[in-house]
C-alpha cells in the first residue's frame, strides 16, 4: 500500500475517534470558584506576610456579594490591613460597617471584668455603658456581659436586676445545636456529632434556681413553661425553664425527666464528646 494510500485510510478512523471523544474547550466546565469565605480565610491566614498584597486582595473583593458573616469578616481584615498600610482614606471609608466581633466591645467587656474582679464596680458598670449597638455584638460576648451584669448585681444585692441578666443567659442554653454555638465548641474530629451541654451544673442555672426560690416564683415559672410546651413541644427554651423551676420546689426527678427529654443534655449514663472551649465566665 503506497503511503498516500496508508494515510486515508486512517484519516475515518481518527474522524471516528475524535467524535467518540468528550469535546474539551475554553467552555468546557472549570472548577468552581472559592467561595468568598474561603478567600477571606486565606487572606487571614497570610495577612501578616505582605500587608500591600493583602490590601489589594481585599480591596479585589466584592463586599456587595457577600453575606453578613463573610462581610463583617471583609471589615475585620479591611480595617487591620488599612492600619498596616497606613491608608487613612480606606479605613475611614469602612466607619460605617458593623463588625460584631469589634475589638472595642470585646475590650470594654473583659476590662469591665477586670474591675469587677479588683471591686471596682462603679467603673464596670461604666464600661458596660459605653458598648454601642449592643445587638450588633456578637453572642459570645453578650453573653460575658450578661454575665459580669449578673455577677455585679449579686455581689451589690440588686435581686431584680441580677434575676433580669440570669434568665438572659439562661435563655441562650436552647440554642445549643446552633451554628452560631457549634462554630467554637463542636469537637473539630467529630463534625456532625452534638457535644453534650451540663445543662445541670451551670453557675447560672444553679442561681436562677436560687433566685427563684428567694423571689418564690417557681410555680409561677412552672405554669408558663408548660404552657409554652403545650403549644410547641419542641421548646428546649421552655424545657430548661421547667426543670429549672421543678429543682427550686424540690422535684428533682421530675427536673431530671424533663432535661433527659433534650438528647444534647449531659448525663453520666450518655455517651458524646464533650464541647471544647468551655470555661467559667466570669
Amino acid at each position: 500500500m503506497k503511503k498516500a494510500n496508508f494515510h486515508a485510510c486512517l484519516a475515518p478512523i481518527a474522524l471516528t475517534l475524535m467524535a467518540a471523544l468528550p469535546a474539551y474547550s475554553q467552555d468546557a466546565k472549570q472548577p468552581p470558584d472559592p467561595s468568598a469565605k474561603d478567600v477571606l480565610e486565606q487572606i487571614r491566614k497570610d495577612a501578616r506576610k505582605d500587608f500591600q498584597l493583602t490590601a489589594t486582595t481585599l480591596r479585589a473583593m466584592n463586599i456587595a456579594a457577600m453575606n453578613d458573616e463573610d462581610r463583617a469578616t471583609y471589615v475585620r481584615l479591611s480595617r487591620e490591613a488599612a492600619v498596616r498600610i497606613g491608608d487613612r482614606d480606606w479605613q475611614s471609608s469602612l466607619k460605617g460597617e458593623k463588625d460584631p466581633f469589634s475589638l472595642v466591645s470585646l475590650y470594654q467587656i473583659l476590662l469591665a471584668s477586670g474591675y469587677l474582679n479588683e471591686g471596682d464596680f462603679a467603673a464596670a458598670h461604666a464600661l458596660l455603658n459605653q458598648i454601642k449597638d449592643f445587638e450588633q455584638v456578637n453572642t459570645r460576648d453578650k453573653r460575658r456581659y450578661w454575665a459580669i451584669k449578673a455577677r455585679l448585681a449579686e455581689l451589690e444585692g440588686n435581686i431584680v436586676e441580677e434575676r433580669q441578666a440570669i434568665e438572659k443567659i439562661v435563655h441562650e442554653l436552647a440554642h445549643w445545636p446552633s451554628k452560631n454555638c457549634q462554630s467554637c465548641h463542636d469537637d473539630p474530629k467529630l463534625k456532625g456529632n452534638l457535644p453534650l451541654l451540663d445543662v445541670q451544673n451551670f453557675w447560672f442555672g444553679k442561681r436562677f434556681v436560687d433566685l427563684m426560690k428567694i423571689q418564690g416564683d417557681a410555680q409561677k415559672i412552672q405554669r408558663t413553661a408548660e404552657r409554652d410546651l403545650a403549644a410547641d413541644p419542641r421548646d428546649n427554651d421552655a424545657r430548661i425553664r421547667l426543670s429549672y423551676a421543678l429543682q427550686a420546689l424540690g422535684r428533682t426527678e421530675d427536673a431530671e425527666r424533663r432535661l433527659k427529654e433534650i438528647p444534647w443534655v449531659a448525663f453520666p449514663d450518655r455517651s458524646g464528646s464533650e464541647p471544647r472551649m468551655m470555661v467559667a465566665w466570669p
